[in-house]
């Protein structure tokens, strides 16, 4: 019998990108098996639980668990290695690990893999200073964004666009009647955000003047402007953030800076959950979401409160949007990026066969 293991190293935390893709591998039929790193890390070490310690102590802890990941590809025996992000990862590590087990190890790397040095203290960064090094010692590199992509081939990196999708086990049409009540505040919300504080996206909510917010994310309490009406609640994770999207009469999306006007998850999951997207146009969006047709898009934090007017005082509207919505993210989940990757590396031959409804977006 053909070996139809696939290691996914990556956290295997509820929402999280891993844990998605090793879903969608199971769904073709692979034999997956998890190796979560981040839990790794902090258990190399008897003071790795302390988060402080642990940056401290990032190097030694780094060293145990990269011996450890070079042992797990050994006694699993993969056909083919998946990791995302993994930045714990040296590059005598992958060079290591491809030459003993002789099989594709890829990553798919969903930040930006140029900043690698905080622009700002205040924001959290857990790149590399030799990620790029790195990178060059994969198979393939799979990136999110395509002029990052074209960048990466320049510095000689093995890459390929692949996109976010939408995990159908967390994000899927809502069966719930519109209007989002929330239980923790005893309100109702019709403006929502789900997602951590950076500046960027304070600067493009405080756009939102008339209209009240409700976000769920880390970072926002004692970082409010105080300029825009917001209520913060804690961050919710996985089939919550649906039902919010779902429920909600509209769902903000907000390009950070280093999204270079590319997809993020946001963009695959909001459409996912019916839910009616209002994000920062960009090109890349629009083609998997089409302006007026399946979302809705600002060109300024100045035009928010007028689309949000928009939105709320038409219900037809915001019904086709949902609709459309979830038609096209039916058929951009990652069951077919997974797909693609088996392809990629010589694991499914024939795509369509395997997803015939798979279909990306063309320039």
């Amino acid at each position: 019998m053909a070996n139809r293991k696939v290691l996914v190293i990556g956290t295997a935390d509820e929402g999280s990108l891993p844990e998605s893709y090793a879903r969608a591998f199971e769904r073709l039929g692979m034999d997956v098996v998890r190796y979560d790193f981040v839990r790794a890390i902090r258990n190399a070490g008897r003071f790795a639980g302390n988060r402080v310690l642990r940056r401290a102590l990032r190097s030694r802890l780094w060293n145990i668990v990269n011996r450890e990941t070079v042992e797990v590809t050994r006694s699993v025996r993969p056909a083919l290695i998946f990791g995302v992000k993994c930045t714990y990862l040296h590059p005598e590590t992958v060079r290591q690990i491809r030459k003993s087990t002789g099989v594709p190890f890829v990553n798919h790397y969903p930040d930006h893999p140029y900043i690698g040095i905080p622009w700002d203290p205040r924001e959290a960064s857990v790149q590399r200073r030799d990620l790029i090094e790195v990178f060059r010692q994969y198979d393939v590199v799979f990136m999110w964004e395509r002029s990052l992509m074209e960048r990466l081939r320049q510095d000689g990196v093995e890459a390929k666009y692949l996109p976010f999708a939408v995990d159908p086990e967390l994000f899927h049409p809502q069966s719930v009647d519109e209007g989002l009540h929330c239980d923790i505040c005893g309100r109702g919300h019709d403006v929502v955000f789900v997602g951590t504080r950076t500046r960027s996206r304070q600067c493009e909510i405080d756009g939102v003047m008339r209209h009240e917010t409700a976000i769920w994310g880390n970072g926002w309490t004692k970082s409010r402007s105080g300029r825009s009406r917001q209520i913060v609640h804690d961050p919710v994770y996985g089939i919550a953030v649906a039902r919010i999207y779902g429920a909600a009469a509209v769902s903000l999306n907000v390009l950070n800076v280093e999204n270079l006007g590319g997809p993020n998850m946001r963009t695959f999951e909001i459409p996912g959950s019916s839910g009616v997207m209002l994000a920062r146009y960009s090109d890349a969006q629009s083609q998997f979401f089409p302006e007026n047709e399946a979302a809705a898009y600002y060109r300024s934090p100045a035009e928010l409160d007028g689309k949000i007017d928009w939105l709320l005082g038409d219900p037809a509207l915001r019904q086709r949007l949902r609709n459309n919505a979830a038609r096209l993210a039916a058929s951009q989940t990652y069951d077919h990026r997974a797909a693609e990757v088996l392809q990629h590396v010589g694991l499914a031959s024939d795509l369509n066969a395997a997803l015939p409804n798979a279909r990306t977006p063309r320039r």
